[in-house]
């Protein structure tokens, strides 16, 4: 089984993963603050399992168990997680979405919590404030420098 619960095909051998390694250049492409703005945008808006009134979020409306993990955030920002079982490529785009994210945290942006032994993560009000302003990579730019 794959490092996020992706099966191998039936006879056990790894599923291919066209567009992985193409996804992975891309995102490695990517300035730092875009890839931020991107896991912003992808992960904590919209559709995405951090967006607003979701559980585990700042605006839910009741205490959840549910929180935004790593692979969540993966699996919302590229389809490509879905079509390979290679840890290694699994590894390197969730190494990659990390780095976004934490970019999104030294801004200010999302904060990083533990709970049960692992890491989740929440945007901030200024986060929500940032997405609806369009001004993720602005912000998350001048952090870096």
């Amino acid at each position: 089984m794959g490092l996020f619960g992706k099966h191998d095909d039936e006879s056990g051998a790894p599923v291919s993963g066209p567009g992985a390694g193409d996804e992975i250049a891309r995102l490695r492409s990517l300035p730092l603050a875009r890839l931020a703005a991107e896991v912003m945008e992808k992960a904590f808006a919209g559709e995405g399992p951090g967006a607003p009134g979701r559980p585990g979020t700042i605006e839910a409306p009741g205490l959840s168990a549910e929180r935004v993990r790593l692979p969540e955030v993966a699996r919302a920002v590229t389809p490509a997680l879905a079509k390979t079982s290679d840890a290694g490529e699994q590894l390197a785009i969730s190494d990659l979405l990390a780095e976004g994210i934490q970019a999104l945290d030294l801004a200010g942006l999302v904060m990083v919590t533990w709970r049960g032994g692992t890491e989740d993560f929440r945007a901030t009000r200024r986060g929500r404030e940032a997405q609806s302003s369009g001004e993720v990579e602005t912000l998350v730019g001048r952090v870096l420098g």
